[in-house]
């Protein structure tokens, strides 16, 4: 059994292994395959530029989504809030100060029309009357729209000031840290944290043209590695990729040069596809994946 598996991982697939009684095979197929997380590792970068000023975490640690990790300087983000919000409340006290003087030229502009009707006063003043009620209503309407921008000036400062600081985007546990206090970032340093979600694990497989066909969505499977000799994972098939291309696992150049691999998904049972540190099948170990004939 363990010459066919490991000629198995090899150019061509040799037949399925059979008891020496000429029983039914016991797998289908074969592959090599790599234990991953169901979206990958996670690279955080910063997103501004700026010196980092506070780390929160170190490799290791188990986090929660929104647990900061990394700050940047807020004080030159702070300043233009601060002024955007100076500029919002001048904003408001001059629409505040123009709405004050609404009720008296209002007041202004109807006695001026009932002393025209009763002939008190010319047709011109109470054009003037009219004209200054509307140039003060368009001057209101020109302060609320400065309320607005001042609105958003706050709005955009406060982002900016949010974007300074690198939160966990989901749970998981800390895999590496590059980030120190006083270190001069930009959004072009690349990775601060590498996280790892907490997530099912998933094994990645790659059938060979030969186990293409034979292999289902649905199918179930064995796990086994080296590193763990005797021990079993139970799987399934989830997803069979539509394209072949070349083999990712293969460490010979030479043996990559022909391969054709398809890539097959396959989620660990539940009992084995925690991500419990304790957990002994770990992000990128290598595999072997039998998948098991589809019970009659």
């Amino acid at each position: 059994m363990t010459i066919l598996l490991l000629a198995a991982c090899g150019k061509s697939p040799p037949p399925p292994a059979s008891a020496a009684n000429g029983s039914a095979p016991t797998f289908v197929a074969i592959a090599r395959g790599k234990v991953d997380v169901e979206g990958g590792l996670m690279h955080l970068a910063s997103a501004r530029d700026g010196m980092i000023v506070d780390v929160r975490v170190v490799a290791g640690d188990a986090v929660k989504a929104g647990d900061v990790l990394v700050a940047l300087d807020p004080r030159p983000v702070q300043i233009a809030l601060d002024a955007a919000r100076a500029e919002l409340a001048t904003a408001n006290a001059q629409a505040q100060l123009l709405r004050a003087k609404m009720p008296a030229a209002r007041t202004r502009s109807a006695r001026v029309t009932e002393a025209l009707s009763a002939g008190a006063t010319s047709g011109q003043s109470a054009d003037d009357a009219r004209q200054a009620l509307a140039e003060l209503g368009a001057e209101i309407t020109v302060a609320d729209a400065g309320i607005e921008t001042a609105k958003q000036k706050v709005h955009q400062a406060e982002y900016e000031l949010q974007a300074r600081v690198l939160h966990a985007p989901m749970a998981g546990r800390i895999v590496s840290l590059t980030a120190h206090v006083g270190d001069i970032v930009s959004a072009q340093s690349g990775e601060l944290v590498e996280l790892l979600p907490s997530k099912p694990r998933i094994v990645r497989a790659e059938l060979n043209e030969g186990f293409v066909a034979k292999v289902q969505v649905g199918m179930l499977a064995e796990i086994s590695s080296d590193a763990a000799l005797g021990k079993t994972w139970s799987a399934r098939v989830t997803r069979i990729g539509d394209v072949f291309g070349r083999s990712k696992l293969l460490e010979s150049t030479e043996e990559a040069t022909d391969a054709r691999d398809v890539e097959c998904i396959l989620e660990l049972a539940a009992q084995d596809a925690g991500p419990s540190p304790a957990q002994t099948l770990r992000i990128g170990q290598r595999v072997q994946v039998r998948f098991l004939p589809a019970p009659k």
